[in-house]
């Protein structure tokens, strides 16, 4: 029975959005990490000639820094995203997966681009807060670990077409591209259509 390595590359702003909706509301902790993990390894395992063992090489999770800057909202109030709840819990769950074993965090940050009127009452006011890198580091991780083949298969845990250029590379360096949206019910046909396989 042959070995076979696998990588997981998680789009963090899908995997927060996806887990909450599928958990009440619920924002994923550390403890959460290991079962969701284990469960994909399984899910690859359970589409897999039994010929083969998966053995997780490295888990891969791709955020944005929380922001924590002072802006002044359109009303003239400074505002200082340091003290919201959001950026705590963010900053906590991301310096426990620095810890976590077999994971390498990967950084982008979030751009400031003014605010937004909110849909349901236009009294209130959002940031418009843009990731910037996230994808472009996970493509990039992509090419690499398919061009050196440090790995066998790649499970991307992620929903945005953005990604079908690096899929299709893969593909082409002969690595199996695994594709689990979390149970999300729509998923773009271009992405099945550049998955080897939907878990």
């Amino acid at each position: 029975m042959s070995n076979t390595r696998i990588a997981i590359l998680i789009d963090g702003g899908f995997f927060l959005q996806r887990y909450k909706q599928n958990n009440s509301g619920n924002s994923p902790r550390i403890s959460d990490m290991k079962p969701f993990i284990d469960d994909i390894v399984n899910k690859v395992d359970s589409v897999d000639p039994k010929t083969t063992t998966n053995i997780l090489l490295r888990t891969y999770y791709y955020d944005c820094r929380p922001f924590g800057d002072i802006k002044k909202d359109p009303n003239g109030n400074d505002i200082d995203f340091s003290k919201k709840p959001q950026f705590h819990a963010a900053t906590k769950f991301q310096n426990d997966l620095k810890s976590f074993p077999q994971l390498a965090l990967r950084l982008g940050d979030l751009s400031f681009d003014g605010w937004k009127i909110d849909k349901n009452d236009s009294s209130k006011f959002h940031p418009d807060l843009k990731q910037k890198a996230v994808d472009m580091k996970i493509g990039l991780d992509i090419a690499w670990m398919s061009s050196k083949r440090t790995i066998d298969k790649i499970v991307l845990v992620a929903g945005d077409s953005d990604f079908i250029a690096p899929m299709k590379f893969a593909r082409r360096e002969g690595i199996l591209v695994y594709l689990d949206t979390m149970n999300q019910k729509k998923i773009k046909q271009s992405l099945i259509e550049h998955a080897d396989f939907i878990i």
